[in-house]
């Protein structure tokens, strides 16, 4: 039945986004010469790029960064509004996006074992999501990029720890 695949699709899309938003409610990790705190949210934005379809994955992380943009308190410490896609943390989010989308893409490519969806996991949260935070770390705060990819080097250990959680999840639920 159409509307029952649907009414699936649906259903794990919005219980994904809850996971993403429920994940904001644990509070960051400040590093401390850093204005960007290490957070969990990104978590749920790596099973979102892992459990469901690129264009699922689209429109799900794009109705959180749509929520999150019109000031719904979603993002980590109970942040909204278009003040945090303008500040330090900006990059992040749409490295959110591009993340999940790509992320969701390439794992629909091939069967995984663990280590490979780690690999892919890693790659997507350290180069992707740290790339583009960097990026607007470095456009939001007026310093040079390799300076941002320097400071931004200091989330590298959590993103590995999480992208070894993630991976576990993953494998376990596919």
């Amino acid at each position: 039945n159409l509307m029952h695949i649907e009414a699936q699709r649906l259903t794990r899309m919005a219980l994904l986004l809850a996971i993403v938003i429920v994940l904001g409610l644990i509070p960051a990790i400040p590093i401390g010469i850093i204005p960007v705190p290490l957070t969990v949210q990104n978590i749920g934005i790596l099973l979102i790029g892992l459990l469901l379809s690129p264009f699922e994955a689209f429109l799900t992380t794009g109705v959180f960064l749509l929520l999150a943009l019109i000031g719904l308190p979603i993002l980590t410490g109970l942040r909204g509004g278009m003040s945090v896609f303008i500040g330090p943390t900006g990059g992040y989010l749409l490295g959110y996006w591009i993340g999940a989308v790509l992320l969701a893409w390439w794992s629909k490519k091939h069967r995984h074992e663990w280590f490979l969806l780690f690999a892919k996991i890693a790659i997507v949260a350290v180069l992707i999501i740290d790339l583009f935070g960097s990026m607007g770390f470095a456009v939001n705060m007026h310093i040079p990029l390799i300076r941002a990819v320097a400071l931004n080097s200091l989330l590298i250990p959590g993103d590995i720890l999480k992208a070894i959680l993630v991976a576990t999840i993953a494998y376990k639920l596919k």
